[in-house]
């Protein structure tokens, strides 16, 4: 490929990740604060810096956390502010998940096919907004690809130990890149042993100076979220991959088209990409980092299931797999690329269109699809805010279903709503003896049974939670 079209392919990468970028950063300014957000906010963010290394909660992701209080102090806090590390995040995501494609697939058409798709998947597009560390985290796990498969061993291990400082579920995710030089590396085994150690040792240090009071508090049993079932986990991770975005299923999302990808087109994909990094293997020894992808997406399923099976920790789901979907979306473009046989790489490039196809059929800018009871808690805190004008200070009492009440003590804070009390957590939430009642699912309707004929203020129908007096 001739340098010219090397830089007009790199210029229409950063315009495409640029107009993704706006998207998100307008998603950023326009949705609802969440649960899991205002908790990072509350715990981490606002008040002292030492927060961050206070007692440890998986909520919190610490360099996420550093990132956002820097973001916050110097812009004031907002929604936007408060998401600007991810959205910023976002951007050198799609260009680093080029630049690896670009180590490694010569086709610039299955390299811009893959880009783009990858790209637009709704869980992804998600937390390319969503103020949490996994976006920063996969952002910073594909940057460390990048550069040990250049054989940049140093900035690898720096790169590694930042995603994992970004979030410590990244932790299993770098046993690829830890061991590259190693497995993938050619020379005399003492050698490779020292370039591993070259990933390992900066990998180290950096987590270390980053997190090391928060990883002395934190115990096993912390690390909990996921389901016990790796039938539900499959299911998971193929329904939230096609389906995370509009609300509807679309072409792939029917039960039966889930259920055909996860027994069919997943095992068909990961024998591809077995047979390709085998083949490429023996005949490209000198080529060998380029497998980095596959390496890493089979020694990533390996360790989740030995700590299943060893530790009893649950198989990830929903925000957990990012990490599991962009290794096999790069494995996959490589070894496409890599098979000799032209019908088969034009039927692996049909279900990338098709992909493609119904991640533009759920996008959306309305939610995020793991915390959509939350979708309509800002429209609820600004009625708030509207009906408690000149009340007296901390006169008025708000009881709400438990998931909403981070997310209403943020806007309470963040919008100066001194009317109000401040909102605690009450599980079972109280249903007498308050002045206001932020209610959803099951809770709503108890409270319509203990008070029939009560009118909501306000009712939103996309999340599901009613305001009333």
């Amino acid at each position: 490929m001739s340098a010219t079209s090397s830089r007009l392919e790199r210029a229409a990468i950063a315009v495409f990740a640029l107009a993704r970028t706006l998207v998100c950063a307008y998603r950023a300014a326009h949705q609802s604060i969440t649960v899991d957000e205002a908790t990072t906010y509350l715990n981490y963010v606002q008040g002292q810096w030492t927060n961050v290394w206070g007692p440890y909660d998986p909520n919190n992701h610490v360099l996420f956390s550093i990132l956002a209080q820097i973001s916050v102090r110097l812009l004031h806090i907002s929604e936007l502010s408060l998401r600007l590390p991810t959205v910023i995040a976002g951007f050198f995501f799609v260009i680093g998940f080029h630049r690896v494609l670009e180590l490694t697939v010569d086709s610039r058409a299955i390299r811009g096919i893959a880009t783009v798709t990858v790209s637009l998947a709704p869980l992804l597009l998600d937390f390319s907004v969503a103020a949490r560390g996994y976006g920063l985290g996969i952002t910073l796990l594909v940057w460390a690809l990048y550069f040990s498969i250049r054989g940049r061993d140093l900035w690898a291990g720096i790169f590694a130990g930042l995603a994992i400082s970004a979030t410590f579920n990244l932790a299993l995710s770098v046993l690829g890149i830890a061991v590259c030089p190693l497995l993938l590396g050619v020379g005399r085994w003492r050698a490779r042993l020292r370039r591993a150690n070259r990933v390992f040792e900066p990998a180290a240090i950096v987590l270390l100076a980053i997190c090391y009071p928060v990883i002395r508090q934190a115990q096993e049993s912390q690390f909990y979220i996921g389901t016990p079932s790796l039938k539900d986990a499959l299911y998971d991770f193929v329904a939230l991959t096609v389906e995370a975005g509009a609300g509807h299923g679309g072409w792939l999302g029917s039960t039966a088209m889930i259920r055909a990808t996860e027994r069919f087109l997943l095992p068909a994909v990961l024998l591809l990409i077995l047979w390709a990094a085998v083949r490429w293997f023996r005949r490209e020894p000198n080529r060998r980092r380029e497998l980095l992808p596959a390496l890493g997406l089979l020694l990533l399923l390996a360790a989740v299931e030995a700590s299943h099976l060893l530790l009893r920790i649950n198989y990830p789901e929903d925000r957990l797999t990012l990490p599991i979907f962009v290794f096999l979306a790069l494995a996959w473009a490589i070894a496409v690329a890599r098979v000799p046989n032209r019908p088969l790489r034009v039927a692996n490039g049909l279900i990338a269109v098709v992909l493609f196809a119904q991640f533009l059929n759920q996008f959306h800018v309305a939610y995020f699809t793991v915390w959509r009871f939350d979708a309509g808690i800002r429209t609820v805190a600004r009625r708030l805010r509207d009906d408690l004008r000149g009340k007296p200070p901390r006169s008025v009492s708000v009881s709400a279903t438990w998931y909403h009440t981070p997310a209403l003590e943020y806007y309470r804070r963040v919008y100066n709503i001194g009317a109000l009390q401040p909102i605690e957590r009450n599980d079972p939430v109280k249903l007498d003896g308050y002045d206001y009642y932020v209610l959803n699912g099951d809770d709503r309707g108890r409270k319509a049974e203990k008070s029939p004929g009560t009118k909501p203020m306000f009712y939103d129908d996309l999340s599901g939670v009613v305001l009333t007096r």
